[in-house]
Parts: C-alpha cells; sequence; structure tokens
C-alpha cells in the first residue's frame, strides 16, 4: 500500500492559522477590556459664567475607591499661578434652580448657586464632605492637571451632582483660634461659617453637571 506524503507545510498551515487567530482575538479581547477599564464612568465639563470652556472633570471606578481626573484648561476666569478649592456640589434642591446657571453680567456671588452646597452627609462640616475634592495648583499658563482616587463617593453616586471650581483655595477647615502666638485671634461668625460650608474658597467661577460620558 503506497502512503501519501504531504508536504509538512500543507500540515502545519491550518494549524497555524488557528493558533494566529486564538491570539489575535485574545489580544482583541485585551485590548477592548483595558480600554473598557479606563474609560470614564462619569464626567463634568466646566463652564464659565460667560460660556467658555474650562475643562474637564472624569470620575472612573478604580481599586480603593474612584478615580478622579480633572483637567483644566485655560480659562479667563480661572486665576493662573495659584490654588483653587473644587467640589461636587449635591444639586438637590430645585427651589434654588437646577444646573449650572450663570449670568455673566450679574456679581461672581450669584454664578452657579443652583447647583446648591456641597454633597454631604446629615450635618458634616468641610473637609468631612462627601464631595470635598483637593484643591487644584493652576499652572503659571492657566492649565492644571490633578488625579487622585477617593473612597467618599462611587461615579454612580454623583451622577446627576455637579462640579464647581472656585476663584480661592480652599482652607480645609484650617483656622486655628486662641491667644497663642501661632493662633489667629477668634474669627467673626460669617467667617468660621463660611469655612464649615465651603472652606471659604469664594466665588464660584466655573461649572459643571456630571452625567455618563
Amino acid at each position: 500500500m503506497e502512503l501519501t506524503r504531504w508536504p509538512l507545510a500543507a500540515l502545519t498551515a491550518p494549524l497555524l492559522l488557528a493558533a494566529c487567530g486564538d491570539a489575535s482575538e485574545t489580544t482583541t479581547a485585551t485590548t477592548v477590556a483595558a480600554a473598557q477599564a479606563s474609560a470614564p464612568e462619569a464626567r463634568a465639563t466646566l463652564t464659565t459664567a460667560d460660556g467658555a470652556s474650562a475643562g474637564t472633570v472624569s470620575f472612573r471606578g478604580a481599586p480603593g475607591g474612584t478615580e478622579v481626573d480633572i483637567q483644566v484648561t485655560a480659562a479667563r476666569a480661572v486665576t493662573a499661578g495659584r490654588f483653587h478649592g473644587i467640589h461636587v456640589h449635591a444639586n438637590d434642591n430645585p427651589a434654588n434652580g437646577e444646573g449650572c446657571k450663570a449670568d455673566p453680567a450679574a456679581g461672581p456671588a450669584t454664578w452657579f448657586t443652583a447647583v446648591d452646597g456641597h454633597l454631604k452627609a446629615g450635618t458634616a462640616t468641610h473637609t468631612d464632605h462627601t464631595g470635598d475634592l483637593p484643591s487644584v495648583l493652576v499652572r503659571k499658563d492657566g492649565t492644571a492637571s490633578l488625579r487622585f482616587t477617593t473612597d467618599r463617593f462611587t461615579p454612580a453616586e454623583v451622577m446627576g451632582k455637579a462640579v464647581v471650581l472656585h476663584a480661592n483655595a480652599d482652607n480645609f477647615g484650617n483656622i486655628p483660634t486662641g491667644s497663642l502666638p501661632d493662633q489667629y485671634e477668634a474669627n467673626a461668625e460669617a467667617a468660621t461659617t463660611k469655612t464649615a460650608d465651603t472652606g471659604n474658597a469664594g466665588d464660584r467661577v466655573a461649572c459643571g453637571l456630571i452625567s455618563r460620558p
């Protein structure tokens, strides 16, 4: 009986093609999974009172909590070369209006007040608010980048809330009072109230509602 001899290449080609196909599918699946893992689950686009873009704030789930990625772009209302307070605001009282509304012709104290105060639980005061975030240091060119992880909320829990960028630095509740040389004299009630509520970070200069990307 005569045996048919097939070239080795003919025998191995299908196996190689199958292996390449499996590897390609695995690579594609890995790439898709990585892209999904890095994609933000929620995002706010910051705008100033005159409608100019001031950056974005993205939220995505991460080991240990939620990764927050803040990108500030140069905008006239954002002072370069200084810290700016930034927080998640509740946006939960329709009586005050809804959304990031501001009239550039009105005083800055009236801007974006419809998004209400900081996101918080119960009677918590500043530095213990759910929506308290680290301040952003804006570079001399007016831009800033800040990325960190917090376990105070998930992306789902801030959906429909708002991010507000303030004119001044956040004092993080640091108003030491007393009679010692390295302490301040007692502050007026208005000053301590502002600290407890907002970190006394000044006017709201940019705002963005948090939604799905």
